[in-house]
């Protein structure tokens, strides 16, 4: 039975077939679950099969938000198009399709940024960039960001350049200019984001230079704030209009009509301010007009004067109202104008010349990454773009030749979450694109990637101008149905959304259009079915001795970590894993995908937070206690976790000893093992550094611990300087066995992937040609200071039964039975705003006033216009992210966290949940919606209005009056619990185990004691029959043949030598002129042959005072004579000739420059030069890297295998050349030997197996075989 598709389904499947346009360019608007990766790949399936208007997959270009998105979809595809090809009995259409299927793995089904680099790739001889550029890893660009700005500043110090020291003085303290820094850093990333950055940050210096010459008004900021100005006044206007009849009502609170006429005076006369100079006049003197208070009607309610629900709408209208005029009186309109132009003035200098020194940085970068040969990520869509846009259009993108093909190329252009896409994307797509061949797929209520730079707007746009008919060439249809959660979910999220989503304070109106429509069917669900009203359990903790500084209405400049008190939330997980540990015992049903019913596992958990930092490993060792196996997924924490931050004080140590912290940190850890006493007594044996008393302490307290590690540190340190980083990580793992000592502690899985990350990133750190252990220390600084930590390894898959908890972000695209969200108090993270730079690209640039003398900053006009832009903006994206989270579910959403006694004060929340609660519009007022700091603010007030589920939250703040008025999707099911917090939070879990268990564990025998039954004897006793066949190899190489042959000759040696059977073997070395009865003994260290010890790093000199060909290895040496030799002209030469033949395979890329420094032409012409060189030259049939492959008697390598039993045989002949029509076999060898013997004792085994390999397929037999010797420059017959 096929698909069953919903008609907006069928629409974006069929478009433009169901129109009377020849092609269009659609936008998918799909909601959350709406199906919209099976409309995309059911869409190009539908193109494919198209037989009318045929297209080819390589005419589709398919762009995915991530790697593993494309790779999905690739499968899916091609899934689609085997069922497409087996459901068909059309021999032409089965042909079509199977050709489509074996085209899908070259098809464009990628990133964008793989797209862009395989443009670069197929046109880089259009770019200034070499042709080998590659991509440098996250460790190699910012070590070299690093590197170019610390050099621009220097230069700019040194010669006075982009006013650096006023700039430095601004952004920078006493210490260095590392404030400086990562503002010309911020702004440069960006600046990135947008298709033109230089001319962006030009651009956006301009306001700054106009405003000096125009009125307040007309002015990017002033017209900006005159209009918020504007709105607020209309607002305190509207609410004065419904205040009005609630004050003229015969039960109105007339008492208070002074409230009413003051605010009504002042609203006339901030209505009647035309000028900048006006308002200022009117604002500064408002304090007039809020004087009157609301003072008691206690008698005249009781008497039935007043009705108590008009009293109370009034008061909530009138105290908004005066909370506006206060902020009023003190906002920006109580600065004189000509102060705030003056402002301009100051500013200009300082912004010029940081975006002058930000485009010299961003100059700088890529003339470095273009010097290494290396490009970042911006640079391959800046690259691609500047492929794609014809030259001197860069303002206004016009597209190029390059463009115009890929117009040709591709038929359609399909975008997959393109809510994700920034401005640099969305040129490269419309230049590579028709206005009627796009395909965009998204849902800009899942928008939450600002910080990657996307930009959300480009969706809205589209959303709000595309058509909803048919036939509009650039259409909209909307995916509304989700096929995921329970019918209660969505209409829960609806009404929520309806009442908080709106143009104004989210930038976008969430109607019925916008709503979430159920297609997911619940039949027969049986009575214990998980799934029923949505459920938000808060803690109250008024009670409990934690801080009172929780309150969810403080005011949203309060620091970011009100709202998450660590005792709270052991109280809040508590909870959670109480409520995780009833259902799960109590054998709850989930719903499968197919509709079956089934019991809830562990996996069907999912715990959701907007951030994991300080909670998250928490949480999982809590849960593990408790009994339920858990794993956190997080994006960050790695630099803290103990087995790292262990192991980065021993680095710190090994490349500083001095540094007393991270030394007691290593000297009280496991490594070593120093108690507290033992550390205070190593403190008082004297002054100075720990390190510098160890020994004397180490000696008179008799420790070997100590002495150990002493010897341990000083080897580190002579390695550190040696080697590597990551040889020296791979030495201390080795010798602490450090691996299996954080194996054995809890949660050893992930700390031993943890130690091998580390390991891994040394190795790609030095990969990228840096060296240095300090250096790796600085960039592991770097990379914690900037907020870039690595994820903690994971080593859970889908499959297992575990909890799982995750940040909102990362559970976009998926789903789970149970969904927890939990701490919703947490206030939204507003550091950012704090900065002296903000940077928003529609409100450009916004920077702090500046007084030198004194060093203070202070919010300019600018930076406060900025602020307001940005902070509006993250509280949209924080309302997306709650739809995000609320949409995870299937069954049944929790919602969890934790409030105090200010909501049932006056202000804060406890008045904002009044205000929505007396509130009968479907959407509440904007400022109370921007009032929100938490996603717990927006849950209660829109709880408030629910009949059922805001009970408790009414009562909390006892309201009076009926809340009647109809909303949207009321009839959802919530249940609102306030619980009593000091009930929760002993996370001391014992593990679950009943009497009987125990009872049953204690009457078990000893194993010992036990007699096995004998099936069980039997099978533990079982040897396979066919040992030597499971150590047989099927496939052999020659290399492996001829050890095998050594291995042989050595064991029949071995055999014949009855004394070296009875003694144990001792290696040794018999030091040199020393004979008979006076030889010397050295059993210290075992024997290493002189060609061992020659390829080694220990073999050779110093790369200072080497020679250039001993630098390489042996191995690498050769391998290098054996591909000169395979490209060298068969031909003579003279030793000019062979020098210049070398240079020109050179200059074909043959060999690299490095390579070319190690070949030895004097050894390469010597070859040539020799007799069997000319024998060689004289040739008619010259043979050169011939491989071969043959079958031969596996009895000849493995003796006790079955006769019959055949091997295969690989190799590659050096040379062969024909001579008196036989065969002259040689092969190459740059062995460090002291004669031929040595050779021909090595290599024996190896020709004679070429040789027999030579006759056996070519039927012409060797007339004789030679090893050539680079090293004696001679040939040696075998």
């Amino acid at each position: 039975m096929g698909v069953k598709w919903t008609p907006e389904q069928e629409s974006a499947i069929m478009s433009p077939k169901d129109s009377n346009l020849g092609a269009q360019t659609l936008l998918v608007a799909a909601a959350a679950g709406s199906g919209k990766t099976a409309v995309l790949v059911e869409r190009i399936i539908t193109r494919l099969k198209d037989m009318d208007n045929p297209l080819s997959v390589q005419e589709l270009m398919v762009v995915t938000f991530t790697k593993a998105a494309a790779a999905e979809m690739s499968a899916r595809i091609g899934v689609a198009l085997a069922k497409a090809m087996e459901a068909t009995d059309d021999k032409v259409l089965q042909a079509c399709l199977e050709r489509q299927l074996n085209l899908l793995p070259s098809a464009h089904i990628s990133t964008l940024h793989s797209f862009c680099q395989w443009v670069i790739r197929s046109y880089f001889y259009k770019l200034d960039i070499p042709p080998t550029a590659r991509i440098g890893n996250e460790a190699e660009m910012a070590l070299l960001k690093q590197e170019v700005l610390e050099n621009l500043l220097q230069e700019a110090y040194e010669h006075n350049e982009y006013g650096i020291f006023d700039l430095s003085d601004f952004f920078s303290d006493d210490k260095s200019d590392a404030g400086l820094q990562d503002k010309v850093l911020s702004l440069y990333e960006f600046a990135m984001s947008q298709s033109n950055p230089d001319g962006w940050m030009r651009r956006a210096v301009e306001p700054y230079k106009d405003a000096q010459n125009q009125d307040l008004r007309d002015t990017l900021w002033g017209s900006a704030m005159w209009d918020e100005q504007q709105a607020e006044i209309n607002r305190i206007a509207e609410r004065l209009e419904l205040m009005e009849p609630l004050l003229e009502s015969p039960v109105g609170p007339k008492k208070w009509d002074k409230v009413y006429q003051e605010q009504l005076a002042a609203l006339a006369q901030l209505k009647g301010a035309q000028t900048w100079s006006d308002m200022v006049d009117v604002c500064r003197n408002l304090d007039t007009f809020t004087k009157a208070s609301f003072t008691s009607l206690g008698k005249a309610l009781e008497k039935g004067e007043v009705d108590g629900a008009l009293a109370d709408e009034f008061k909530s209208l009138g105290s908004q109202n005066k909370d506006s005029l206060k902020g009023m009186k003190n906002g920006l309109f109580h600065i004189d104008e000509a102060v705030l132009q003056q402002q301009f003035v100051d500013q200009y200098p300082l912004i010029h010349n940081l975006v002058e020194l930000t485009i010299a940085f961003h100059r700088a970068y890529n003339e470095a990454k273009k010097e290494q040969g290396i490009m970042d990520f911006s640079d391959l869509e800046h690259l691609c773009l500047a492929l794609l846009v014809e030259p001197g259009t860069e303002d206004d993108p016009q597209p190029s030749e390059v463009a115009l093909e890929l117009q040709d190329t591709f038929k359609e252009i399909m975008v997959d979450e393109y809510q994700d896409t920034n401005g640099v994307q969305e040129t490269i797509i419309n230049l590579i694109s028709h206005i009627d061949n796009r395909f965009y797929v998204g849902d800009v209520k899942q928008a939450i990637y600002s910080f990657r730079m996307a930009d959300s707007s480009l969706f809205m746009h589209k959303y709000n101008t595309y058509g909803l008919e048919n036939d509009a060439v650039e259409r909209r249809i909307d995916l509304a149905k989700n096929f995921r959660s329970h019918e209660n979910i969505l209409t829960t999220t609806n009404f929520i959304f309806y009442q908080i989503m709106t143009q104004e304070a989210a930038e976008l109106d969430y109607g019925e259009k916008e709503s979430l429509i159920p297609g997911r069917i619940v039949e027969d669900a049986p009575a214990n079915w998980v799934g029923g009203a949505v459920e938000l359990h808060l803690l109250d903790t008024s009670d409990t001795n934690s801080s009172d500084e929780s309150d969810i209405g403080a005011n949203v400049n309060d620091t970011e970590s009100i709202g998450d008190e660590p005792e709270n939330n052991e109280r809040e997980l508590d909870f959670i894993i109480q409520k995780i540990k009833e259902l799960h015992a109590s054998k709850k049903q989930v719903q499968n995908p197919d509709g079956s019913f089934r019991q809830i596992q562990w996996r069907d958990f999912a715990v959701l937070r907007r951030s994991l930092a300080g909670w998250g490993t928490r949480a999982v060792a809590a849960m593990r206690q408790a009994g339920i196996p858990a794993v956190v997924n997080e994006r960050d924490g790695y630099f803290e976790a103990q087995e790292i931050q262990l192991l980065l004080s021993l680095l710190q140590i090994i490349d500083n000893p001095e540094q007393d912290l991270p030394m007691a940190a290593v000297l009280h850890s496991g490594l070593v093992g120093l108690d507290a006493n033992e550390l205070g007594a190593l403190r008082l044996t004297g002054e100075g550094s720990l390190w510098s008393l160890m020994p004397m302490y180490a000696e008179q307290a008799q420790d070997e611990r100590l002495v150990q590690f002493l010897g341990h540190i000083e080897r580190w340190r002579t390695l550190s300087r040696r080697h590597g980083v990551a040889d020296l990580l791979w030495d201390v793992y080795e010798t602490l066995d450090y691996v299996n000592y954080v194996g054995a502690m809890p949660n050893g899985l992930v700390r031993r992937a943890n130690v091998m990350a580390l390991y891994e990133r040394a190795k790609g750190f030095e990969s990228s040609g840096f060296r240095g252990l300090f250096r790796f220390l600085r960039f592991v600084e770097s990379l914690r200071d900037s907020n870039q930590d690595m994820a903690v390894a994971n080593v859970v898959t889908e499959a297992d039964d575990v909890v799982r908890l995750m940040t909102i972000h990362k559970s976009k695209g998926l789903e789970f039975p149970v969904v927890f969200l939990s701490g919703v108090q947490k206030k939204f993270n507003t550091m950012d705003f704090n900065s002296p730079l903000l940077v928003d690209k529609n409100a450009g640039i916004g920077l702090k006033g500046y007084y030198p003398d004194i060093r203070v900053s202070y919010p300019s006009m600018p930076w406060l216009y900025c602020k307001s832009v940005k902070s509006d903006a993250m509280k949209a994206e924080e309302q997306r992210i709650l739809y995000v989270a609320l949409t995870r579910a299937r069954d049944k959403l929790f919602l969890t966290g934790y409030i105090n006694k200010e909501i049932k004060k006056e202000k804060g929340i406890g008045a904002h949940i009044k205000n929505a609660a007396l509130t009968q519009t479907q959407a509440l007022g904007v400022d109370l919606i921007k009032a929100g700091n938490s996603y717990l603010h927006w849950l209660l007030i829109a709880f408030a209005r629910h009949l059922d589920g805001g009970g408790p939250l009414r009562n909390s703040i006892e309201l009076e009056g009926a809340i009647n008025f109809d909303l949207l999707d009321r009839q959802c099911k919530v249940k609102v619990e306030i619980h009593d917090g000091s009930l929760y939070g002993d996370l001391d879990y014992k593990a679950d185990v009943d009497e009987t268990t125990i009872n049953t564990v204690r009457a078990l025998g000893k194993v010992n004691d036990v007699e096995l039954p004998e099936e069980i004897v039997q099978r533990f006793a079982f040897t396979y029959p066919n040992l030597v066949a499971s150590k047989t190899t099927a496939k052999i190489s020659v290399s492996e043949l001829k050890r095998r042959f050594a291995e042989r000759d050595a064991e029949a040696v071995s055999a014949t030598d009855v004394s070296m059977q009875q003694k144990p073997v001792i290696s040794c070395d018999i030091t040199e002129n020393t004979t008979g009865e006076n030889a010397i003994l050295d059993t210290s260290i075992p024997t290493i042959s002189e060609t061992e010890l020659a390829d080694s790093v220990f073999g050779r000199k110093p790369m200072a005072i080497a020679d250039a060909e001993e630098i390489v290895t042996g191995a690498q040496w050769g391998t290098l004579m054996h591909e000169a030799m395979q490209w060298l002209p068969v031909k003579k030469y003279t030793q000019k000739s062979m020098t210049d033949m070398l240079d020109s395979l050179q200059a074909e890329g043959k060999f690299s420059d490095e390579e070319r420094g190690l070949l030895s032409d004097r050894s390469l012409y010597g070859f040539f030069n020799s007799d069997l060189g000319q024998r060689f030259i004289a040739s008619k049939r010259v043979e050169r890297e011939l491989p071969f492959s043959m079958l031969f008697d596996g009895n000849r390598v493995y003796p006790d295998v079955e006769n019959g039993e055949r091997l295969f045989l690989q190799g590659i002949i050096d040379t062969a050349f024909v001579e008196d029509d036989q065969w002259i076999l040689v092969d190459y060898k740059t062995d460090r030997v002291k004669s031929g013997d040595e050779l021909v004792h090595r290599y024996k085994i190896q020709m004679d197996l070429y040789q027999e390999a030579l006759e056996t397929l070519t039927g012409m037999p060797v007339k004789a075989s030679y090893i050539y010797s680079f090293r004696l420059h001679e040939a040696v017959l075998l």
